[in-house]
């Protein structure tokens, strides 16, 4: 399976750090999109667009959903955006004028859908949404792919502080994507959790995942990629199977 960085910068995009948050994940049958941030508009240059796409949304933080204003980039195919209940109301005014087009008119099939909290059977994999701690209500999700000896997993936990969701939700994944909101050694900010990298290779640790990717870069912490592998060092002294992602990053696992 493999996963394309689309955007790893988080709160705002920058020269050196790139786009805000957006994963691609390519299957043989679609497309699937961990968060919509502004790295969105890159889609059409690693993905097939013929084939149906899935976008996970984790939060409703801007950061995390500007992308979706690039939605009529995408001519054909069906798409469907996924958020947890709660965000369905705020997310179809989002998705509607006066901030831009709306679903209805977009080139594609394109509807809005409920991610219920536990574990959600879709077509061909499934995905398990619980709640993390953050500002906003926010999700973290585990996907499962496959079966037998042909099974993935991979969990997508960003924006959030430690918490006993997180290590639910990473546990024993092949897989692990998380944030690097703060520098090597900062202590969380218990009213607007992130984490640091020592704080996502302890999680990445104590869950017994694989790989750890590290990404969603504070950008006015993270001023070029240089820092970012400052934080990979960091992650690594507790962790070695850990990586800083880049916009354009393309792994397989």
């Amino acid at each position: 399976m493999k996963i394309v960085f689309l955007g790893t910068n988080g709160w705002y995009p920058t020269a050196q750090g790139g786009n805000t948050t957006c994963a691609l994940l390519l299957l043989p049958e679609r497309n699937i999109i961990l968060d919509a941030g502004d790295g969105l508009w890159r889609l059409g240059k690693h993905a097939d667009l013929s084939k149906p796409t899935d976008i996970f949304i984790s939060h409703s933080h801007l950061d995390h959903v500007s992308g979706l204003h690039t939605l009529p980039l995408l001519k054909k195919g069906k798409v469907r955006i996924f958020v947890q209940a709660g965000e369905r109301r705020a997310m179809r005014r989002l998705l509607g004028h006066p901030y831009t087009a709306s679903l209805r008119e977009q080139f594609v099939k394109a509807s809005l859908c409920a991610l219920r909290m536990g574990k959600n059977a879709l077509e061909g994999y499934s995905v398990t949404a619980l709640p993390l701690v953050h500002a906003d209500p926010c999700i973290g999700m585990r996907f499962e792919f496959g079966k037998g000896g042909n099974r993935r997993t991979l969990a997508y936990c960003t924006d959030t502080g430690r918490c006993e969701n997180y290590l639910r939700l990473a546990s024993g994944t092949d897989l692990l994507i998380t944030e690097c909101g703060l520098l090597p050694g900062e202590k969380e900010y218990a009213p607007w959790p992130h984490l640091s990298p020592e704080a996502a290779a302890m999680l990445a640790k104590a869950a017994g995942c694989r790989r750890l990717i590290l990404t969603h870069f504070a950008a006015h912490k993270y001023a070029d990629l240089r820092s970012r592998k400052t934080a990979e060092k960091a992650a690594r002294k507790i962790f070695p199977q850990a990586l800083a992602a880049r916009d354009g990053l393309a792994l397989r696992f």
